[in-house]
């Protein structure tokens, strides 16, 4: 949604309405298809990464990176391929439901990191909060995990801030493998899920976007607790028949307490 955001960010400024986003070029410079470039320009560590257009760009794929390989769609959506025959089942699975091009990446094992971050538009960290996954879905999301303060990984999210001067929130996706380096996965330019747990850490950065948003000045801040733990689950929403009938027909539903 964020190019068309691009596109409405003054006629929404003359309604009133305050937005804190990156540029287009920002955008353009964390997406999946570029993240390589970014790698080899700056210093980043980025597992091994080629971008296709065909599928018949699969069959010798393996001689630059090998099986297991992960195939990615250009905005989201990612697939786990054990050899040329899921490879290309993936890679039309990608495009039917994301389009082209597909991003292929190396699949690295170790432990898999996140960090929430927002950056002032200058090259500086107004905040982050980094936290560890410990438990994954079958799409590699975090479903549990906990705040760390690693100085590496933060000073990663530093480099890439610095690189891009990233205006606005984004979710920083890292991997630590068994020899303690660290690659950076993927940078998506939003909030991540677990967002709340920033402010559960003492460390509220969706409040620092508003604030961004609203021209009032903002500290900048790294000071969040370390081993703050969420875990996301499901519940039994309880409603009436007519609350339904009011979301689905008008889109609100209003609460009113009995004296």
């Amino acid at each position: 949604e964020l190019p068309a955001f691009f596109d409405l960010e003054s006629t929404l400024a003359d309604l009133g309405i305050h937005t804190f986003l990156p540029t287009p070029e920002q955008f353009d410079m964390r997406s999946k298809v570029h993240l390589a470039t970014l790698g080899e320009d700056d210093a980043i560590s980025v597992p091994a990464i080629e971008v296709i257009a065909s599928p018949d760009q699969l069959s010798d794929i393996h001689e630059r990176i090998p099986y297991p390989l992960w195939v990615k769609g250009p905005l989201y959506g990612a697939k786990k391929a054990y050899n040329l025959h899921e490879a290309v089942q993936a890679y039309h699975g990608i495009v039917a439901q994301w389009g082209l091009p597909v991003v292929v990446q190396a699949d690295v094992q170790g432990e898999e990191y996140d960090v929430a971050a927002v950056g002032d538009g200058e090259g500086g960290v107004v905040g982050a909060v980094a936290m560890r996954k410990t438990l994954l879905t079958d799409k590699g999301k975090g479903w549990a995990g906990v705040t760390v303060r690693d100085p590496v990984l933060l000073e990663l999210t530093r480099r890439f801030f610095a690189v891009t001067r990233w205006r606005g929130p984004c979710e920083v996706e890292a991997l630590k493998d068994g020899d303690g380096a660290w690659h950076l996965l993927e940078v998506n330019p939003r909030f991540p899920a677990w967002i709340h747990t920033s402010a559960g850490a003492g460390l509220n950065l969706p409040r620092k976007v508003v604030d961004l948003a609203l021209g009032k000045p903002v500290a900048h801040s790294l000071d969040y607790r370390a081993g703050t733990l969420f875990v996301r689950i499901s519940i039994d929403q309880i409603a009436t028949l007519s609350d339904y009938e009011s979301l689905v027909t008008t889109g609100e539903l209003h609460v009113r307490e009995d004296p």
